[in-house]
């Protein structure tokens, strides 16, 4: 069994794929399949089955384009499998790909470029999922970036451009995986969602992503969290940090959270998990990383995974304990209001139920960053130790002990009681209800799964 075959029985069912066209002599095998019996469209170079042939490349770049547009007919998920061509040992060299032919290809309105733009087209309202396999750079990398999510494995890097070039162009000595390894984009860049020690693995875990992207069906059967003490998971004094993940491990179907990269902007938790079998997105805020503030890097990550609930129609969870929007000259520096922007485009776009639960703390700009009143959530949630405001009460306690009025200090004196007391701020019909932590699965279950996700105006 070829090396295409072996991959392709351990991603798709059963014999169900299908070729779209003879791939003995093109680079690419491109067809249909399933996967858990959702439709999916598959698109592979064929690896160390082929080597690069100059002749292929037009009849590759055709197939490709065919394919990505039957799947945009079809509006199922398509994913774009990359690896080096040639044997395992055949060193990484992208300099065999010159021929004649160079400047059409780069130039032909029927060249590379309509293989990116038929990819951007199809990922504006579809999800495509990327896996790199081996190495890769410049224009055959490109495409890859357009996916949704990016699935890796440690031997597979991808860069701009290889480590001669820019050895040649920048006097910069580089090496491929410090250059587009795996550590870099997982870590570093964020362009790597998961990254998996092999590729059978991988393909098993996408197997599993894609029955909580695309449900077929109620899963009946399902594991109850553990119990635990849930008075020592959230520490009353705000400013002490905590790990959000044992919150979740509360009230999710036990085993079932799949994150998604965990390693990088780890101030935002981002990931699936089902509740009674229910499949949905979480976005939350971890304090124990930078407090929890949200910075460029973490508001990238959530427009990420909104962006696939609207095109999945997945119901999300947002749980609040953040200070804010990073502030200071390197959060502005970073394009802090750009990222708020898109993050705020993200929200409007999505019209699945959204539930928003403040754990500890939420101001000002972090109430709207997690998809509070004014983003259509189904419900919002407090626990009883939340504080909510537009200054905390750390904040307040220091306004107050300057020369303000007596109107000003009552006025700051009703704020601050609001502030820390979210029964206050539900009496004035601001919260939809506050709720202790064990009460969160059932909440969950009515204001995402339910008649009643439906948003609401409080």
């Amino acid at each position: 069994m070829s090396c295409s075959e072996e991959r392709i029985k351990h991603l798709l069912d059963c014999q169900s794929f299908c070729a779209h066209f003879p791939y003995h002599d093109t680079h690419f095998i491109c067809g249909e399949g399933t996967i858990n019996q959702q439709p999916v469209f598959i698109i592979m170079n064929r690896g160390e089955d082929c080597e690069f042939n100059v002749l292929w490349q037009w009849k590759t770049i055709d197939h490709i384009i065919q394919t990505t547009e039957r799947a945009a007919v079809s509006g199922v998920p398509l994913i774009y499998i990359q690896d080096k061509l040639g044997g395992g040992d055949t060193p990484f060299n992208t300099t065999n790909v010159f021929s004649e032919d160079m400047s059409s290809l780069l130039l032909s309105p029927s060249g590379m470029g309509k293989v990116s733009a038929s990819l951007a087209r199809f990922a504006h309202r579809n999800v495509l999922i990327s896996v790199i396999l081996g190495p890769t750079s410049g224009p055959l990398a490109l495409p890859l970036m357009l996916g949704d999510l990016v699935l890796m494995t440690d031997r597979g890097a991808f860069c701009m451009g290889r480590p001669d070039m820019v050895k040649a162009m920048l006097a910069e000595a580089s090496d491929l995986y410090s250059l587009g390894g795996a550590t870099m984009h997982a870590r570093h860049s964020g362009q790597v969602q998961c990254v998996f020690e092999m590729e059978t693995v991988l393909f098993s875990r996408l197997r599993t992503l894609f029955s909580l992207l695309f449900p077929r069906q109620h899963t009946i059967n399902f594991t109850q969290p553990d119990e635990v003490d849930v008075n020592t998971i959230i520490p009353t004094d705000h400013r002490v940090p905590y790990d959000m993940h044992r919150l979740l491990s509360v009230f999710i179907d036990k085993e079932s959270f799949f994150e998604c990269s965990p390693d990088y902007a780890q101030e935002v938790i981002t990931g699936w998990a089902k509740i009674q079998g229910n499949p949905f997105i979480i976005i939350a805020n971890n304090p124990k990383y930078k407090g929890g503030a949200i910075y460029r890097q973490s508001a990238t990550k959530m427009v990420r995974m909104i962006n696939l609930a609207t095109k999945c129609h997945t119901p999300i969870l947002f749980i609040a304990d953040v200070p804010g929007f990073m502030i200071g000259k390197v959060a502005e520096s970073s394009g802090m209001f750009l990222a708020a922007a898109e993050l705020f485009k993200a929200h409007v776009n999505c019209e699945v139920p959204k539930l928003f639960l403040v754990a500890r703390k939420a101001y000002t700009g972090g109430v709207f960053a997690l998809g509070g009143p004014g983003f259509n959530p189904t419900a919002v949630l407090a626990y009883p130790q939340a504080n909510i405001g537009v200054y905390s009460v750390e904040t307040i306690n220091k306004i107050m002990t300057t020369s303000l009025n007596e109107r000003e200090y009552h006025v700051l004196a009703t704020l601050k009681y609001e502030v820390s007391h979210p029964e206050r701020l539900k009496d004035k019909g601001l919260l939809t209800d506050v709720i202790t932590i064990s009460q969160t699965r059932e909440k969950i279950m009515t204001y995402l799964f339910s008649d009643s996700a439906d948003p609401v105006n409080v």
